[in-house]
């Protein structure tokens, strides 16, 4: 899995927010804010990675649980679907 390379992410006064470029301007409407840990697995995104890794990376950066972090991941990667910001292979 990976993000479009049509959002760009940038901290505008402390707000983390996905700004669609291109073709993903005619489809999504506005800017969409992004919390840290959804910044964390962008970021992992943009180089391509599993959902496992994504999981790892939030049990390493937060005091979460797997399951927890299995659940926060799904319900991330639900959302980027919904936007098709994510391209899954």
């Amino acid at each position: 899995m990976k993000v479009s390379d049509q959002f760009i992410l940038r901290n505008v006064a402390g707000d983390n927010l996905l700004i669609p470029t291109g073709d993903s301007a005619l489809y999504v409407k506005g800017l969409i804010l992004i919390s840290e840990s959804g910044v964390l697995l962008y970021n992992k995104l943009k180089g391509g990675c599993t959902k496992e890794e994504l999981v790892t990376a939030l049990t390493a950066e937060y005091e979460v649980s797997a399951q927890e972090a299995e659940q926060d991941t799904e319900a991330f990667l639900e959302q980027m679907r919904q936007l098709n910001i994510l391209l899954e292979e």
